[in-house]
């Protein structure tokens, strides 16, 4: 029916697919590293941590939502596995800044009670 026949399966959409998981990736490492405090020291601080959430957020956004717009047109169905991981995603944008500052809120209390 199509030329290229790998964009879909079983009538889904899932050329974007890929992209997703991209940033699902990415999301995840920032999560490991803010869990991890030795390499949340010397790799990460506050600027790049909302950047990266901010830019994983708008971007995977904008995916989902052009996405849609090529299954409409195309007419196939939505891909239920990329909406699920936008919005693990969003989580774990939202998830990370608020990992970083609450873990540095905590650091801050336990010096200021030392000295």
């Amino acid at each position: 029916m199509y030329t290229y026949d790998s964009f879909e399966s079983l009538g889904a959409f899932t050329l974007l697919r890929p992209v997703f998981v991209t940033f699902m990736i990415i999301s995840l490492l920032l999560f490991l590293v803010m869990l991890i405090p030795r390499f949340k020291n010397k790799f990460i601080n506050g600027t790049a941590v909302i950047s990266l959430s901010a830019i994983s957020i708008l971007v995977s956004s904008q995916l989902l939502f052009y996405s849609g717009i090529i299954v409409d047109e195309v007419g196939l169905g939505g891909d239920a596995v990329s909406t699920y991981i936008y919005l693990a995603i969003v989580g774990l944008s939202i998830i990370n800044p608020y990992l970083f500052f609450t873990q540095r809120k905590e650091k801050n209390k336990r010096q200021d009670l030392f000295f």
